[in-house]
Order: C-alpha cells, then sequence, then structure tokens
C-alpha cells in the first residue's frame, strides 16, 4: 500500500475500526489528516476527520466498558478474599450457616 495514498490509509482505517483494532485505525487517520488536513483529496461520504471523530467516541465506549469489565472482575476478587478470611478466622460452619439462613 501507498503510504501517502489517503483514501487507502481510510479504508484501511475503516477496516481496523471493524476488526476493533481501534490504535491501528487512530493511526491511518492521523496518517491520512496529516497528508491531506483540509480532506480534499477523499472523495467520499464521510470524511476521514468524521471518522476521526467516531473513532475516538468509540475508544471513549471501549474504555468505559473495560473499565466497568475489570471493576467487576475486582469487585468479586475482594469479595471472595473477604469470604475467604471469614472462613479461615471462624471455620467453614459460621460460613455455611449464614448461607443457609
Amino acid at each position: 500500500m501507498d503510504s501517502k495514498n489517503v483514501k487507502a490509509l481510510y479504508r484501511r482505517a475503516q477496516a481496523y475500526i471493524q476488526l476493533v483494532d481501534l490504535d491501528l485505525a487512530e493511526l491511518d487517520i492521523k496518517k491520512a489528516l496529516e497528508i491531506d488536513p483540509d480532506n480534499r483529496l477523499l472523495f467520499d461520504a464521510r470524511d476521514v476527520k468524521l471518522e476521526y471523530k467516531l473513532l475516538r467516541e468509540k475508544v471513549k465506549e471501549y474504555n468505559k466498558k473495560d473499565a466497568e469489565f475489570y471493576g467487576n472482575i475486582f469487585a468479586k476478587m475482594n469479595k471472595l478474599e473477604h469470604l475467604e478470611t471469614a472462613v479461615s478466622r471462624d471455620g467453614i460452619f459460621p460460613f455455611l450457616e449464614r448461607l443457609t439462613n
């Protein structure tokens, strides 16, 4: 691929977005904007600047989902640690009684 072909960079960025490889998509979009900051070379319905804006929104969305996912994992791990501490401190029987009541 010609590294100075704005349309090719734009198309590859779109493919990366579909594959959720947002870092590579951002690199291609930034390169396309360096070559043609005013978008004069691209005759597509969506221009590179709009695509970059959509990409940034998608990155924020994925980061939020990741934060929620990992937050839930850590909350569950914390809960498990508390249960393990209670079982080791009080033994298994009080723990089982709490589960059945």
